[in-house]
């Protein structure tokens, strides 16, 4: 356990700031994790609470640590950015970030068109949902839908399968055009219960029409982003 110079130049708030600080970039403490109370670590480093608070208050005005209130302080997590400028998307975006992306699939199904697809893709659509993962943090929910024809979907292992390649193999297709639509959403019962988030928290959900060069919909996806986690960038230009 370090131990302060009470009689040292540099305050214990600063000691007290820069042993904390260096614990979080060792990875004694990790993104996510929670830290000690305010009386542990008064205990611990045998100062005052005062010295304690200011301290990390230091460190949540730095946006290294995050306050939830009735939950205690925690590391904050890396927000992992998606730059649509950037060319790739979420696996690319991991590995240009040294993270590790995963995704499980939640299901595969053949359902009525949901309203919002307004018949865009026919009476009946492929449905397909996958849970992304940074570092085995879930952080995004993709809804995805084909027409019924593309029964290829079905067969397919589409954890360590990327849809845009997959679609272009097995159709000709190239997507070649993006259509966005951005809205912020609340997590129901079920993004919830996917994300490990608070039942009502705010997420971003991106709804992209896939398309052809010549604009013949391919697919639409949609994506329920937990944007504490994962931000989705978008570049124009005039």
């Amino acid at each position: 356990m370090t131990t302060f110079k009470h009689l040292s130049p540099i305050t214990l708030k600063e000691q007290l700031y820069q042993e904390l600080l260096t614990q979080i970039q060792n990875g004694t403490y990790k993104p996510g994790d929670k830290i000690p109370t305010e009386m542990q670590l008064s205990e611990m480093y045998n100062v005052s609470r005062v010295t304690v608070r200011q301290a990390l208050s230091r460190l949540v005005d730095k946006q290294i640590l995050v306050k939830k209130t009735g939950k205690g302080t925690f590391v904050k997590p890396h927000t992992f950015v998606e730059g649509y400028f950037g060319g790739g998307g979420f696996t690319d975006t991991c590995l240009r970030m040294n993270a590790t992306p995963s995704t499980q699939i939640i299901c595969t199904e053949t359902i009525p068109s949901p309203l919002q697809l307004k018949g865009e893709l026919g009476e009946s659509v492929i449905h397909i949902t996958r849970l992304r993962y940074v570092d085995d943090i879930p952080s995004i929910i993709e809804e995805d839908y084909f027409a019924t024809s593309n029964t290829f979907i079905l067969q397919e292992n589409l954890a360590k399968t990327s849809l845009l390649t997959l679609v272009y193999e097995k159709t000709g297709l190239m997507p070649a055009k993006f259509e966005n639509f951005f809205r912020v959403t609340h997590a129901n019962k079920n993004h919830a219960k996917l994300l490990q988030c608070s039942l009502g928290n705010a997420l971003l959900e991106v709804t992209q029409n896939v398309m052809t060069s010549d604009e013949k919909l391919i697919y639409i996806n949609q994506q329920y982003i937990l944007s504490e986690r994962y931000v989705y960038a978008v570049r124009s230009y005039r």
